[in-house]
């Protein structure tokens, strides 16, 4: 796994082995997609994401081409300028997954993108209800401890996906 990542095209996974993306059969709307961890089996293009190194440890990523933004609380594929793209901190965990916090403007708030801090990232929300499961973007919750610990809703794997 690499300690950083480089630009270009991933898989994104649950540490449960969830695939992230976007569901298949969406809406031809242009309101936003919402993202969520699907069924292992679910691939295609709804689950190939492109990175884009922004500066250092700063990130967009694009889920089939369509950059994301957090917007009321979840994960969202914005098809539109509206809202613009979020910036996103990737950060490796000891646990073998990584984090990935949202990165604040505000000089303020910018202490949220430690790992070892609380900050708002990405979160597999639970609905036993439905096979997908929501992306909430809220705040993480990390076991007072050295390394810091995530759980699992919260560590994500990444796979770099060769294009022929």
């Amino acid at each position: 796994m690499e300690e950083q990542l480089s630009s270009g095209l991933y898989t994104i996974t649950t540490v449960e082995d969830l695939t992230v993306g976007r569901n298949s059969r969406e809406d031809r709307s242009l309101r936003p997609k919402p993202i969520y961890a699907l069924p292992p089996s679910e691939t295609g293009p709804n689950t190939i994401w492109q990175i884009e190194q922004v500066n250092g440890e700063e990130y967009i990523l694009k889920c089939h081409g369509a950059p994301t933004a957090a917007h009321d609380d979840h994960l969202y594929a914005v098809l539109t300028d509206e809202p613009p793209p979020t910036l996103w901190k990737i950060t490796k965990q000891h646990q073998g997954g990584y984090t990935i916090f949202q990165k604040l403007i505000s000089d303020l708030i910018l202490s949220i993108i430690k790992a070892d801090q609380d900050g708002f990232g990405w979160v597999v929300s639970f609905d036993d209800g439905r096979e997908e499961k929501p992306i909430a973007v809220r705040p993480l919750i990390v076991q007072p401890s050295y390394p810091p610990r995530f759980p699992p809703t919260e560590l994500f794997k990444f796979k770099r996906v060769e294009m022929d």
